[in-house]
């Protein structure tokens, strides 16, 4: 009798995680219609120019998360302050550029740390903002980053 009730009682548990992590704001969901990602100038990782795409490493590699996952990208300009409050927000999906370590922003989300080819041929550990509580989307971008640790750089 009471290996029945235990095994019923794992059952249900396990049932009960099958939706797990999960988005407060279904940020993974919006961004399967489109991807709001919010860059600063931040050269070389995020370079911006008047009417041009935005360049860079680190645009590159939310270029190839997004293609990975079939996205279309809606990138969104500006000072660092002002997407960063637009993140908290939810108006954003993630924000590149401009994110040391010792960032003042700490009701943001934070992507692993990656590591990219800094121009005096060093390297830079670098992290992408995310919206707070967003599991499932942080899990995503953490995933995307730890399968190509090796390849960046």
């Amino acid at each position: 009798m009471f290996i029945r009730a235990w095994l019923a009682l794992l059952l249900l548990s396990l049932t009960a995680c099958d939706s797990y992590p999960r988005d407060a704001q279904g940020s993974t969901e919006r961004a399967r219609q489109t991807m709001r990602v919010g860059v600063s100038h931040d050269p070389p990782f995020v370079a911006l120019r008047a009417g041009r795409a935005p360049t860079g490493s680190e645009v590159e590699l939310v270029q190839a998360f997004a293609r990975d996952r079939g996205y279309t990208i809606e990138w969104v300009e500006g000072g660092h302050d002002p997407l960063m409050t637009a993140l908290l927000g939810h108006r954003l999906h993630l924000v590149a550029g401009g994110h040391g370590e010792d960032s003042p922003w700490t009701d943001v989300g934070w992507s692993r740390a990656f590591v990219l080819r800094a121009p005096d041929g060093g390297f830079a550990r670098r992290r992408l903002a995310l919206p707070p509580a967003e599991n499932a989307w942080q899990l995503s971008i953490d995933r995307y980053l730890h399968a190509r640790e090796r390849t960046l750089r």
